[in-house]
């Protein structure tokens, strides 16, 4: 069977994380007969996104949603503890996340490099079960976070030229977190990685951090 008809989680701090990071791969495995399921740990009001309007950011994710086909759920908790880790959170996000686990094959989640504190948490969070219920623990190469800090040791590279417009789709849903610049900024990033697979090539990036077949 190929990856791409696998059972997906992908657990995300945020609305618009999934469509940075990897909304490429998410409408290829879609097309070809995969299932996707995004948990979002952070309600789309909370922390950093206090100046945006909760119901307007509910309709951009609707929207990506209608784009990229996947089903997705929402936990409204915080991450941390005023900035500092917090043992009973993340305790509490695992237990949860554990719970909404249902045959899936892939895990995918933030890179523990990560400058943004919530997706370390989210991290910490997908490494904590992905050993006892999955086949594969994948970070995603999302830019910006990950761009300027260390370098992303990435091991997999999806192509997704053929999908480059819905993910492009996708991100103009969130209006009220991307402009033009922003979007372009993340697909030709899409497009120097894919580079590295030949010319017009477009390509999303991951480390594989567990396969339990190695």
């Amino acid at each position: 069977m190929s990856k791409f008809q696998k059972k997906f989680l992908i657990i995300t701090a945020h609305p618009d994380d999934l469509e940075m990071g990897c909304g490429g791969l998410v409408s290829r495995v879609i097309k070809e007969g995969g299932t996707v399921t995004n948990l979002i740990l952070v309600k789309p009001s909370a922390e950093h996104n206090n100046k945006r309007d909760e119901s307007v950011v509910k309709n951009e994710l609707e929207k990506s949603k209608s784009i990229l086909k996947v089903n997705t759920l929402i936990y409204d908790t915080p991450l941390h503890d005023n900035g500092r880790p917090n043992l009973t959170l993340t305790n509490n996000l695992i237990s949860y996340a554990e719970s909404f686990i249902q045959d899936h094959e892939i895990l995918i989640s933030h890179w523990k490099e990560d400058h943004h504190q919530d997706h370390r948490v989210c991290y910490d969070v997908a490494r904590s079960i992905a050993r006892k219920h999955f086949e594969q623990f994948w970070c995603m190469d999302e830019p910006p976070y990950n761009l300027h800090y260390k370098t992303f040791d990435c091991n997999q590279y999806i192509d997704i030229t053929d999908y480059i417009e819905q993910k492009k789709k996708a991100l103009e849903s969130y209006a009220s977190y991307f402009n033009t610049d922003s979007i372009g900024t993340i697909l030709n990033y899409n497009k120097y990685r894919g580079s590295f697979l030949g010319a017009g090539k477009v390509a999303e990036t991951f480390q594989i951090m567990y396969d339990k077949n190695i």
